[in-house]
């Protein structure tokens, strides 16, 4: 064997033994616990038993049979779109606030960040004093303002109930969007928008023409990390309404849970995970691409 080779094997060898770790951390906390989980939702497996037999797609067969996983994907669904929907389109225009010359602009990033740094449930709670019926701040701004003469109650009205947990997590992410939307303004080239401010190009078009396919791949992301958060949202969902009123806010997340550790179904709650990272793969995939062709 030449040095050259006995050397890149090395090399390779060193390598390998680098990523050891995290390969078998990633193992340990991913992989053997995805497999077990999609290996459990081919059983009918139940905390109330320690047998585990085989019974093939009954579990996903009962699922897409029955109308509550529908009524679930449904209220996931319309919760992550328009959540991740404001997130960025929010985040877009705070970051371009905040890139331009305005006063206090540092202050005003410095304290940006402070939203999405509480805990969720910390969010959560602060929130349930916000939306309290009889002492809530929003009632009483709502009605010293004369826009309503009588109480919401909003996390009990089946209308409202959804809008009000997209609101706080509305308000804890978007902040994430917009210092990852800034870091994305900031790597634009001046000389882009000096060449269009000298073409006598008008402030919209630089905006459509430079600024926003400068930031296609940076929103693609942001997209996508919204997208994951919410798509996976359990705390604020349990901790604001724990699925209601009357499952207006029953989201996958909250029925995967039901479904295993409440009527200690373990096997048909981990077909409902499987199918919820189906769903999740599908959506991630083509933004992921915007992204990756963005950047190249």
């Amino acid at each position: 064997m030449s040095i050259k080779w006995s050397r890149t094997l090395k090399n390779q060898a060193f390598g390998m033994l680098l990523v050891a770790p995290a390969t078998l951390l990633l193992s340990v906390t991913i992989l053997i616990p995805l497999a077990r989980s999609i290996s459990t939702s081919f059983r009918g497996a139940s905390l109330l038993s320690a047998e585990q037999p085989f019974i093939g797609l009954a579990n996903y067969k009962a699922l897409l049979s029955g109308q509550e996983f529908y009524h679930a994907l449904s209220i996931t669904l319309r919760y992550v779109a328009c959540t991740v929907g404001i997130e960025v389109v929010l985040g877009l225009a705070s970051a371009l606030l905040l890139n331009s010359r305005i006063r206090f602009r540092a202050f005003f990033r410095s304290i940006l960040l402070i939203p999405w740094a509480i805990p969720t449930l910390v969010a959560a709670l602060v929130f349930l004093l916000i939306y309290q019926a009889d002492y809530g701040v929003l009632n009483g701004l709502l009605i010293q303002s004369g826009l309503t003469d009588k109480k919401l109650n909003v996390l009990n009205d089946l209308n409202l109930a959804l809008y009000g947990i997209m609101g706080v997590a509305i308000w804890r992410q978007t902040p994430l969007a917009a210092v990852m939307t800034l870091a994305g303004l900031q790597g634009v080239p001046r000389d882009w928008y000096e060449a269009a401010t000298i073409d006598g190009a008008s402030k919209l078009k630089t905006f459509l023409y430079i600024t926003l396919p400068a930031l296609k791949p940076v929103l693609a992301n942001v997209t996508l990390l919204m997208v994951v958060a919410n798509f996976q949202m359990f705390t604020l969902f349990y901790a604001l309404t724990g699925g209601g009123p009357a499952d207006a806010t029953q989201s996958l997340a909250i029925y995967t849970y039901e479904t295993a550790f409440q009527s200690y179904d373990l096997g048909k709650g981990s077909a409902i995970g499987v199918i919820w990272m189906l769903l999740l793969l599908l959506i991630a995939i083509p933004l992921n691409r915007v992204a990756n062709r963005g950047m190249s």
